[in-house]
């Protein structure tokens, strides 16, 4: 079964798309993907894991493909130092980024810049003020305490996402700690500064109302940081 694609409203010159991940991709369509991304998904243990894999990188070349206008077969990849795919430099320019939780992926593209996506399906977390305290600033942990029980599952979801829509935007890896930065948990827009070893990157972040039983945000890198997304962040 070809993976299913949802385009997302969200603000111009952004797109958004929701791919579901529950099913199999059609054999031509596992023949799309590069030689690697097929040896990846090889290297998976459980066939779940493997098919969500599949579906994802799948449908993140659909996407592209229809965005750049070029097949799906021929797009190819190249890396920031942190890992950070982005379409290689012989390939028209577009700014992408992917996130997936179970059977879900949100794929965020934007015509240039650097830019970050992170989703969870809303789910218990019953250990989120334990996973705050490593992971929040202080003012952030209040502004969880302060959600309440009967909310606290959403409201450290939107902090969580919103921390890594982020860190994906400024491609970091994990060479910078969530903890060292503010990016709130109101489902508001944001400029995040993000200290990093070569200067501060600002980021603008938001939170996106796809889905009820989805929480998801989006961030911009819009100061500082490249040459490019600085080796030595």
């Amino acid at each position: 079964m070809s993976t299913a694609l949802v385009a997302l409203p969200v603000r111009p010159p952004f797109q958004l798309w929701l791919a579901s991940l529950g099913q199999a991709p059609h054999d031509e369509d596992i023949a799309t993907l590069s030689d690697a991304e097929r040896a990846r998904a090889a290297r998976f243990r459980f066939e779940r894991d493997r098919r969500r894999y599949l579906a994802a990188h799948v449908a993140l070349r659909r996407v592209l493909a229809r965005y750049v206008d070029m097949p799906p077969h021929a797009l190819a990849y190249a890396e920031g130092p942190f890992g950070k795919p982005r379409l290689a430099d012989h390939l028209p320019r577009c700014a992408f980024n992917m996130s997936h939780s179970d059977d879900v992926a949100v794929i965020a593209l934007a015509p240039e810049g650097e830019i970050g996506v992170d989703v969870e399906v809303l789910h218990a977390m019953p250990d989120a003020e334990a996973l705050a305290g490593r992971n929040f600033t202080a003012t952030e942990q209040q502004e969880l305490a302060a959600a309440g029980t009967a909310r606290r599952d959403l409201a450290f979801l939107r902090g969580w996402t919103r921390k890594e829509a982020c860190l994906k935007a400024i491609g970091s890896g994990l060479s910078i700690t969530p903890e060292t930065f503010e990016a709130g948990l109101a489902p508001v827009e944001r400029d995040v500064t993000i200290p990093t070893p070569s200067s501060p990157a600002r980021v603008r972040v938001w939170t996106e109302p796809v889905d009820a039983d989805l929480v998801c945000a989006l961030a911009q890198l819009v100061g500082p940081l490249p040459a490019s997304l600085a080796a030595t962040s």
